[in-house]
């Protein structure tokens, strides 16, 4: 029986020279796919690129090739389950709002509000899956397109200063970027910014962090630091 091959819903991926890793937000896990298995996503693209959707009965994998795929839950052959196989690609950013000299200054109000943003999102996501949390996300920003934005490139710049500022005051964002990253992106939906929140790996050692876009710019983190990363999921 001829089945199509998709990749599953909850996964996206990205490619890193001749190897690619997966990112399972269901199972809040990543997956190391070495050169040999690759050559079968390769082949699965180069199938979809031509002839649509990809089947298994004129690719030439390996017997067991396909089925350690969707074993793990990465690639699927169940219509409703699976979307089109495609890496995750993205132009790197051209600077951070950490380029851009500010006089620091803690203002009383943005450390009020951050603490009140802070103490819902503790509430919210402790214990909450990577997949709920990417979900919700995705389904706020998408509430945002088509909206008209109120306020322009340097003024998002300038408030992603003051939550620098005033983060200190309320949690320590070293080795928490997800948390960090979560509060920034959803700060900027409240106030209608569709900023970009996004997910990266780096290899040997694997590492994965994550941090938040705007046109180009980062908002939370040094550029010098996101670059060595290469973006596997986009908000």
């Amino acid at each position: 029986m001829t089945q199509h091959i998709l990749q599953n819903q909850a996964t996206s991926f990205c490619m890193l020279e001749n190897v690619s890793v997966f990112l399972d937000r269901r199972n809040d896990k990543y997956h190391y796919i070495n050169h040999e298995k690759t050559k079968i996503l390769n082949a699965i693209q180069a199938s979809f690129r031509k002839e649509g959707p990809a089947h298994d009965h004129n690719l030439n994998l390996p017997a067991d090739g396909l089925l350690d795929f969707t074993n793990k839950g990465l690639l699927t052959t169940v219509p409703h389950e699976g979307k089109p196989l495609h890496p995750v690609t993205r132009n790197s950013p051209c600077e951070s709002v950490y380029d851009i000299y500010w006089k620091r200054r803690v203002r009383p109000i943005t450390v009020a509000i951050l603490a009140w943003e802070y103490f819902l999102l503790q509430h919210r996501l402790k214990g909450e899956r990577l997949y709920d949390t990417t979900q919700r996300a995705e389904i706020l920003k998408a509430g945002l397109a088509g909206k008209k934005i109120n306020l322009s490139d340097e003024d998002i710049a300038t408030q992603a200063k003051r939550i620098i500022d005033s983060r200190y005051f309320v949690y320590s964002y070293q080795d928490k970027c997800l948390f960090d990253s979560c509060l920034f992106f959803t700060h900027y939906l409240k106030k209608g910014i569709p900023v970009d929140w996004v997910f990266g790996v780096d290899l040997f050692p694997f590492h994965a962090h994550c941090w938040v876009e705007y046109k180009g710019r980062v908002l939370n983190d040094h550029l010098e630091r996101v670059m060595r990363f290469t973006p596997i999921y986009v908000i």
